[in-house]
């Protein structure tokens, strides 16, 4: 995959995870920091995971 391939990729799904950070805040009535940390954890660690999960599931099956 080219760099000019990824960059588009990644401007792709950081407006997704836009949209449903933004529908998220419209949807919640009052915010604690609690909420906050649960958001940033889960859109910033669930993506973050996920490449790390399908590089090692590649090296697993490799082999195949």
């Amino acid at each position: 995959m080219s760099p000019f391939e990824q960059l588009f990729l990644a401007i792709g799904l950081s407006m997704d995870a836009f949209a449903v950070s933004v529908c998220k805040g419209l949807s919640a009535g009052h915010l604690r920091p609690v909420h906050n940390l649960n958001c940033g954890l889960y859109f910033g660690g669930f993506p973050a995971m996920m490449p790390l999960l399908v590089w090692l599931l590649g090296i697993q099956l490799r082999a195949f």
